[in-house]
């Protein structure tokens, strides 16, 4: 796998610039476009402030270094340009005069001597490649400099790409090598008083290190992050706080209590928008706030003075889109005197913004069972107008908060209790308080049978039932019957699977005189993913092994790497993709294998396989040369039907006679095997749905095309809808009736609707022909 080269193809087709974003507390005070000016791309930024309190914009770009003064924000002036070698990586950090910059193009450490300015705009630059004694210093992915003048350099070409240790102070343009860590591979990491925070991307943790002895780091403690991908860290002014990102989707920023390294306590995470599987990126802290450059998010500013308890409460989004990519904000810069905010686009340039940081108006509470008064944990506590959701612990206690004040409603639920609602009347720079109890709800049952097509009782069935509030999920029994407790009276979607029977599923509706249903299953093969029949992930892959998710797709809806979403035409949303994370999340170095359980097809004439499959090989120092194969074995001998080595743009519907290449048994099993081996490595991803026996021919079935499907997010939703296709036309909402009750002109790729008007239900969206249902809470 080659990261740089994934990041970079992730921008095909990029939108124009539009300067009227989302925002919050934060105003645009001017911007500058490096596509135009240096045909280059973004990435980190830093600052510098000379002897005359001039402040300048030490920009990172994929082809270069930048200064900008920024003194006069509504009016930058670009007042140093080096170029350099080609990366997609460039961080920098300062120390007195001197700027330093890390790059993963193999060039060494970039100084630049500032002391000039403002003056002499001619800033004498070298490049430094003293390594620790025995290995040069070529790339790096990052750098910290302390207080005291030692430079971390984490991810370098030395040893596992740990850290480097460098002091500066002797001569600061020939950094001396005292020592390293080197342990783990180093991401990104944050160094006050001797006591190091690393993370340690590949690994999923950070690490808390005593570096007062350079020669001899000494581990303290260590924490893995939710998403087990950690990936940047700074600590808060009294030292007591650790705060991270993971940069992967559906991730968080998170805070930590490192008051005691030994035993470090996760306090409280956060996304910038839920549900729409932004990618957030590196967070900083300025006083009572964190500032984190959140990709297509933009600058997400939190007020983390209760660390708690963390609250949003500014934003500015320099991406005019949504994705699920690394595109957007990559770096971003607060500590300026003046109070601006210094932000780098990947694409859209250099952005210098005016910030207001208010105070978070909060809420917190105990709930509890107005039955019994035990504490209650798990009710989820949302406010109006507000996209958080928060939950109570297991002591029933809750906090949230809002970035605006004023009157707001608050809605408390938990399956099996009746919801409440509260208006709260918010002040910034106040916490209210509300106690809330709930009332149980009276339970009826439903039984579910499950049946053969000769009434007999189908054992260890899975079941799934579920409506906007929940899904349930059991099997059944000895009897055929799956057993539930209900509290709510609704149109639930009833889903039953077991291998070597044909999956159901329908909407049905429950009340409390239903009492019992029976489902008829069909004997046969078919396996949409929804459930886990038994199929085996496994290979000696780096990474981008299968796994059975909802898919969360990458790069361009034209020309994905990674489909957003499985086959449109089976039950639930659930395929087997090889990794479903961006950046370092696809098959690397290594094989990845799924092989499905044992089916028996002796009773079929002329049996058939059926699946539907994508394939993507791009990009690379070499060209494309993997393939994927897909293998079917009869107990006896193993031969490949399907090959590919083309990348696709959607799924490929495959319909293969087995008696075309070997001889139908009792003891069939299909194999997907797909590799990527370094130092060749491309981006490989493969994802895999929809697999069924047939007695015909099916490859004749109506092709879906991903470019012709409506992806909606989140779902189920509270009103607010993200819409991804590329249809154009008019969007008809339909209500359970076949009633119209939405509609609205759809011309872009990425739309937003407004479905809040309606009510709690199951509506289908109609665009052109494509459809999809959603469910409103």
């Amino acid at each position: 796998m080659k990261r740089n080269l994934l990041l970079g193809f992730i921008f095909t087709g990029i939108c124009v610039f539009n300067s009227a974003l989302a925002q919050l507390n934060i105003d645009s005070l001017s911007h500058i476009d490096y596509v135009s000016t240096h045909t280059t791309f973004l990435n980190d930024v830093w600052g510098y402030t000379d002897e005359l309190n001039n402040e300048y914009a030490l920009v990172g770009a994929e082809n270069g270094v930048a200064v900008v003064d920024v003194t006069q924000p509504s009016n930058p002036q670009e007042i140093f340009w080096e170029t350099g070698a080609y990366s997609v990586w460039r961080d920098l950090k300062t120390f007195g005069d001197y700027a330093y910059v890390t790059t993963e193009a193999d060039a060494g450490l970039f100084i630049m001597d500032l002391s000039g300015l403002p003056s002499n705009t001619q800033i004498p630059t070298t490049y430094f490649t003293g390594g620790n004694g025995v290995d040069t210093l070529g790339s790096a992915h990052n750098l910290w400099i302390d207080e005291n003048g030692f430079c971390y350099i984490f991810g370098a070409n030395i040893g596992n790409g740990g850290v480097q240790i460098y002091d500066l102070n002797p001569n600061p343009l020939q950094p001396t090598w005292v020592g390293e860590f080197d342990s783990y591979y180093c991401h990104d990491g944050y160094v006050r008083n001797d006591t190091a925070y690393f993370a340690h991307i590949y690994e999923g943790f950070f690490t808390v290190v005593d570096v007062s002895d350079k020669a001899n780091p000494v581990v303290l403690g260590s924490k893995d992050t939710p998403t087990n991908f950690a990936h940047n860290i700074w600590l808060s002014d009294d030292g007591n706080t650790a705060f991270t990102t993971d940069e992967i989707t559906n991730s968080y920023i998170t805070a930590y209590d490192v008051s005691d390294p030994t035993s470090i306590v996760e306090l409280d995470r956060i996304q910038s928008n839920p549900g729409t599987n932004t990618v957030p990126h590196n967070s900083h802290v300025l006083g009572d706030y964190v500032i984190t450059s959140y990709y297509a998010d933009g600058v997400v500013i939190h007020d983390v003075s209760d660390p708690e308890n963390m609250v949003e409460v500014g934003n500015y989004d320099t991406y005019p889109g949504t994705s699920t990519s690394t595109v957007g904000n990559w770096g971003v810069y607060p500590f300026f005197a003046s109070g601006n905010i210094m932000a780098t686009d990947r694409a859209y340039g250099l952005f210098i913004l005016g910030p207001t940081y208010v105070q978070a108006s909060k809420l917190e509470g105990v709930t509890t069972n107005a039955a019994t008064n035990a504490l209650l944990d798990d009710v989820r506590v949302t406010i109006a107008n507000n996209n958080q959701e928060e939950f109570s612990k297991l002591d029933g206690s809750y906090k949230t908060g809002i970035a605006q004040a004023g009157a707001r409603v608050v809605n408390y639920y938990k399956y099996g209790f009746q919801e409440e609602t509260r208006t709260v009347n918010f002040v910034n720079g106040q916490t209210q308080v509300e106690n809330v109890a709930l009332t149980p709800l009276p339970a009826f049952n439903l039984t579910v049978n499950v049946e053969d097509n000769q009434g007999n009782p189908i054992f260890g069935a899975f079941v799934e039932l579920s409506f906007p509030a929940i899904t349930l999920n059991t099997t059944s029994n000895g009897l055929g019957e799956a057993q539930f407790n209900l509290y709510y009276e609704d149109n639930y979607d009833l889903t039953i699977g077991k291998w070597g029977y044909v999956t159901s599923c329908e909407e049905i509706s429950i009340d409390q005189n239903t009492g019992q249903i029976t489902v008829v299953l069909e004997e046969g093969y078919y396996d949409d993913f929804t459930f886990d029949f038994g199929w085996s992930s496994y290979g000696d892959a780096e990474a981008g092994l299968f796994e059975r998710v909802v898919p969360l797709g990458q790069g361009d809806i034209y020309a994905p790497s990674q489909l957003y979403g499985d086959s449109p035409w089976d039950c639930g949303e659930m395929a087997y993709v090889t990794g479903n994370g961006v950046n370092y999340d696809e098959v690397t170095n290594g094989v990845a294998l799924l092989t499905s359980p044992v089916f028996d097809v002796t009773n079929i004439a002329d049996p058939y396989v059926n699946y539907r499959r994508f394939f993507f090989n791009e990009f690379g120092p070499f060209p494309p040369d993997d393939t994927l194969r897909i293998s079917l074995s009869n107990g006896i001998e193993t031969v490949i039907i399907d090959k590919e080595g083309a990348t696709g743009t959607d799924f490929v519907n495959k319909s293969i006679r087995i008696a075309d290449f070997l001889t139908p048994t009792a003891n069939m099993q299909l194999t997907l095997s797909v590799s990527d081996i370094e130092p060749q490595g491309n981006i490989v991803e493969v994802v895999f749905d929809e697999f069924y026996i047939s007695a015909q021919d099916n490859s004749s079935t109506q092709e879906v095309s991903m470019a012709q499907a409506l992806h909606i997010y989140p779902n189920p939703t509270e009103g607010i809808v993200n819409l991804n296709t590329t249809q154009k036309g008019e969007l008809i909402v339909y209500d359970q009736t076949g009633r119209i009750v939405f509609t609205q002109k759809v011309y872009e790729v990425v739309n937003q609707l407004d479905l809040s008007a309606l009510n709690a239900g199951v509506y289908t969206l109609v665009l052109e022909g494509a459809q999809a249902k959603i469910v409103l809470q």
